[in-house]
């Protein structure tokens, strides 16, 4: 549940343009995040949905200082991020994690689990083994497992080693690109219930960023829609999902298949949040 706190993440009035080749003779220019608007409260899990290609890849990489701004601002824990000197800037950043959505591309193959969890703490200088057993234990992983290699875990269980690696920072914030899009149904319960258990444990905020809609119900506490690089709704989840206002959350909602019909969004049996285990 969302506190009445400050915003960890304000993103005010964002406008990311890129410059395109136009045929032979020009160039046209293109607005990928037009004047996104957001916040995310403390202990919040604030759902992003939205067509590939809308703008939310962008709009996570601005977040990142991996795209610079046209207009707007970023501000995260209160500090605006291009006011800052470039080494407050990566301290604050530090403060703001991501966990990827490919599990098997986001690992170094070549390194123990151990060394994929301890290389942000060695980067900050404060590296401990207890910690790195402490972090894979809190995902489930356990200390046995330190120096054998990502190909020797499944798919479900790379997810974990990478969210042990995005908490070593101790992050206030995580912003989760399609997390488990990529891993099998049964094993997408067990890691979106480990989330929920994590956010708990150390008071997490969630940018939750996906396609699939029964998860983004089941997880988030409010849902923002995202079309051609605007935010066209955003409100609470279940006055989104059983009042969608606008025409293209409508169609989405419509238009992409849950196999089990009770957690259509429509069912009076859609799937709840449950409160986080204690």
């Amino acid at each position: 549940m969302a506190s009445s706190a400050a915003p960890v993440l304000e993103i005010d009035d964002l406008l990311v343009q890129f410059t395109r080749r136009k045929g032979l003779r020009g160039r046209h220019v293109v607005n990928a995040v037009d004047g996104v608007s957001l916040t995310l409260q403390k202990g919040e899990t604030l759902g992003l949905v939205g067509e590939s290609g809308c703008g939310k890849s962008t709009l996570v990489r601005t977040v990142f200082g991996l795209n610079k701004p046209t207009a707007g601002s970023i501000r995260v824990l209160g500090e605006t991020l291009s006011t800052l000197s470039p080494a407050r800037r990566r301290a604050v950043q530090n403060r703001v994690q991501l966990v990827f959505q490919d599990p098997y591309s986001s690992l170094d193959p070549r390194l123990s689990v151990h060394d994929i969890v301890a290389e942000p703490l060695q980067i900050v200088g404060t590296y401990s083994k207890e910690r790195v057993v402490e972090l894979l234990a809190d995902v489930g992983i356990g200390a046995e497992n330190l120096r054998r290699t990502p190909d020797q875990f499944s798919g479900g269980q790379r997810q974990r080693i990478g969210i042990a690696r995005a908490l070593a920072l101790r992050p206030e914030v995580l912003v989760l690109d399609e997390p488990v899009s990529a891993l099998d149904v049964s094993v997408q319960a067990q890691v979106i219930n480990l989330l929920i258990d994590l956010q708990a444990k150390h008071d997490l905020s969630y940018l939750f960023i996906a396609h699939d809609l029964s998860v983004v119900r089941y997880l988030s506490d409010r849902v923002a829609v995202m079309r051609a690089g605007s935010i066209v709704e955003l409100g609470q989840r279940d006055q989104v999902f059983d009042s969608p206002q606008h025409p293209y959350t409508r169609s989405l909602l419509s238009a992409i298949p849950i196999p089990d019909p009770h957690l259509r969004p429509d069912s009076p049996r859609s799937v709840q949040r449950p409160a986080p285990t204690p």
